[in-house]
């Protein structure tokens, strides 16, 4: 599982890594994100929400009701290609 730290960071700049975070960990083959936002106001948190539900390739992870989540992470899993797929693209 990949993670991304974007906590205490600037909305803009919070935004541009996440972007190019998750795009490289697709392009890596990876099959879970667990983003680290912080609580704080929130904000960082909502945008990582908004983003992961605007991409095709994102799922927001449901955690199990038996596990108390840690309300500073977001966790979400990559639809898309498994890394052996990855591999045989990449040697054409």
């Amino acid at each position: 599982m990949k993670t991304i730290y974007i906590r205490k960071m600037r909305y803009q700049d919070a935004r541009y890594k996440l972007e190019r975070e998750i795009h490289s960990a697709f392009m890596e083959g990876e099959t879970y994100i667990e983003i680290i936002h912080g609580v704080g106001e929130e904000k960082l948190k909502k945008m990582t929400i908004e983003y992961i539900r605007s991409c095709d390739f994102l799922k927001l992870v449901q955690n199990d009701k038996w596990v108390i989540p840690n309300p500073g992470t977001t966790k979400a899993e990559i639809i898309g290609l498994s890394k052996a797929e990855l591999k045989k693209i990449r040697k054409k």
